[in-house]
This record gives structure tokens, sequence and C-alpha cells, in this order.
């Protein structure tokens, strides 16, 4: 087995050095993974048309330069909740990664310590919280989904922080899934599962990536279709999956928790109010990039107003839309103390393992450190409003 992961990393290598741009990284993805597994990291809710819009929102954003300001080194540092880090970039919870790579979240918590930033595990990323909070050099963040209600939160929060765990992220926006019809149109209702032995029905798929195929092998992930039923959206696998997380409920878990709680899944000044009265020490602006209610706002649009309301009583983050440094930049702007990202570094995952999503990490900075000098901006801490044309703050 040694022979062939060295074999799997020297590969990982060289696709990771052919990765200029986020764009890239999809487009390796695609032709890397199964069709089904690529749909589940690229695809949305209904028309998809959220997703679309929180992509559009950075499209329009326009900056004003500074130019004669002579050579500048942008400082990209800051904190999140305390912490500090060395790129404003955070990796995002996202579920199943253990689909897309063999080094699964333990090769993304690696790489997030590996850059100076943060990896949020998902609690259903496909890995134990102990086992990945050991690979990684630096505290992991933990994301909680709780089907089961307060008593199954209140162990997973017992485990969290007992692997270690730094922050707990509660997410607030998944009473219910999505329609993903992306992933019904493969006939694979969640949770995604795939192994030789259910594999059948997207045996020409898996057949026609070998090399995903042999490292799936192994690590025994599975991807089924069991569960789908007569109408394809698998309603009865739902609950599994799904956090019908109560204000009152953010508040016990604020009270348990000895960390920083950040609530995930916010998109109005009102209920980012409602978060800090809840106790939480950071709020997320998030619309599950677009796979939760289809025909959400932007994250970039509701992002001021977030920031309006929470004023200095938390820190706000923001996810949703984010494919270059650019990106970031203007987030930062907009008054987010870091972004959290997630298709790109799982499309940098998926093309080449840890070393794909430490270079995704290296792109984004690359293309901050790029940007502020173009700008005239020496450091993120002086990155405000003024620094936007006055359409888009």
């Amino acid at each position: 087995m040694s022979v062939f992961a060295d074999l799997f990393a020297h590969a990982d290598a060289r696709a990771a050095e052919r990765l200029h741009s986020v764009h890239d990284a999809r487009r390796m993805a695609r032709r890397r993974l199964p069709s089904v597994v690529f749909d589940y990291i690229d695809g949305a809710a209904d028309d998809e048309l959220t997703m679309r819009r929180n992509e559009a929102a950075f499209a329009a954003v326009t900056f004003r330069q500074k130019v004669a300001v002579g050579r500048i080194v942008p400082s990209l540092r800051t904190s999140v909740v305390g912490r500090a880090v060395d790129l404003p970039v955070l990796l995002a919870p996202c579920g199943l990664v253990r689909l897309m790579h063999a080094d699964g979240a333990a090769g993304v918590a690696r790489a997030a310590a590996s850059r100076g930033t943060v990896s949020v595990l998902s609690a259903v990323a496909g890995s134990p919280v102990e086992a990945v909070a050991a690979a990684s050099s630096t505290p992991l963040w933990f994301q909680l989904y709780a089907a089961g209600g307060l008593l199954e939160a209140d162990a997973l929060c017992d485990r969290a922080a007992a692997a270690g765990v730094e922050a707990l992220v509660v997410t607030v926006d998944t009473p219910t899934l999505g329609n993903r019809e992306r992933d019904v149109r493969h006939g694979v209702a969640p949770p995604l599962r795939v192994d030789a032995r259910n594999a059948a029905p997207l045996g020409a798929q898996v057949l026609m990536r070998p090399r995903w195929a042999a490292q799936l092998a192994a690590t025994g992930v599975r991807v089924s279709r069991r569960g789908a039923g007569s109408t394809g959206h698998g309603d009865g696998l739902l609950s599994s999956v799904t956090s019908p997380f109560s204000w009152d409920d953010v508040t016990h878990i604020r009270k348990r928790w000895p960390g920083p709680v950040l609530v995930k899944g916010v998109l109005s000044g009102e209920d980012a109010r409602r978060a800090v009265d809840a106790g939480a020490t950071a709020v997320v602006v998030s619309n599950h990039g677009g796979r939760q209610l289809d025909g959400a706002p932007a994250t970039l649009d509701v992002l001021p107003d977030v920031v309006a309301a929470v004023g200095s009583h938390a820190d706000v983050l923001v996810d949703g839309g984010v494919r270059r440094g650019a990106h970031v930049v203007a987030a930062l702007a907009m008054g987010a103390r870091a972004v959290l990202v997630g298709r790109p570094y799982l499309f940098g995952l998926s093309a080449a393992g840890e070393r794909g999503v430490e270079r995704i990490l290296d792109i984004l900075r690359a293309e901050m450190l790029r940007t502020m000098t173009l700008m005239g901006c020496p450091s993120v801490a002086e990155l405000g409003p003024g620094w936007l044309a006055a359409a888009t703050h």
C-alpha cells in the first residue's frame, strides 16, 4: 500500500502544480470525479439561482484605487474570535469530504494548518472529530448538526471538547434539506454513499474514473441509491442530515460550550442580533452556498446590514460565491472579519488531495496580495467601505 500511496502523492503534487485558479481546480475535479460526486459539490437547490446570485454579487464590486503610494507589501494577518490567522480565508464545513479524495477531512485540516488558517469540520464530513483533530497541528473548529435534538448535540459537544476542538459552529439554516435536483437526477438520496457492493447503478461513472475508484477502494467510502423512494427525494433519510435548531437551543449550546460559538446561516440584521442575544461570539452570513432556500439573497448583498446590526458585539464572517482573492478583499471591505470557502477547496481536494487544498489557499493569498497592492492598501485592517465604489457598499 505504501507504494501506491507514494504514487498517488506524487500524482497529486504534479496535479497541484497545474492549478492556477479556482476555476482550474473545478475543471480538473470535473475530469477526475464521477459525475454524481462532482454534482454533489458543484450543485445547489432547485434552479440554482441563489448560487449564481452569490457569484454575481462579487462580479458587481468595483474597487477604488490609491495610486503612487510607493512599494507596499500588504499584510493579510487578522484574528477571528481571538484566533490569529495568517490568511482571512477559513475552510468551511462541508459534508461527505471523504468522497472527494482519500486524504479527506484530515488532509483538509493539515492543509489549513500549514497555511496558518482554520478548518471547520462538519459533523457529517464522514470522519470522526477525534481522528481529524489529532491529524491537525492547530486547533480544529467543529460544525454541529444534531438531528436527534439537544441530547445528540450535547453528546457531540462533549466529544468535540474532549478532542480539543477550539470553536463550535452552530448551523441554523437546515431544518430540512433543499431540493438538490442534480443529486435526484443521479438517483442518489442523502446521505450519499458508494462502495463495491452497491455502486452497480453508478458503475459506469465509477469505472470511468479509475484513479478515484482506486483511492475509494482503499478508504471504504460508500455511495448508495437506497432511500430514494418513489419520488427520488429520499424523504425518509432527510432527518439524518438536518438540524432544526431554535434560538433557545443556541442559548443552551452557548451555556454548555466553553469556547467561542459561531452561528452560521444568518441572512438579516434581525437574525444577527438574535444570534448575539443567544450568546454567539460570531455570526456567519451564509445561505449554504445556495444549497438550501433557492431565492435567498446573495450573502454579499446582506453583509452590510448584518455588520451594522452586530456592531462591535461579535465578529462577522461571510461565505458563498468566493472564487478569487479579490472577492475576499471585497468582503473584508464590506465589514467581514474573514470569509469561509467551500467549493473552492473541495475542487482542490478532488483535483490533488491535501496538496490541492494548499494550492487553493496559496492562489487566494497571491490574488489578495496582488489586488491590495494594485489598490494601494497596505493591510486588511485598513479595508473598509471607502475602498469600494459607492454602488457596492
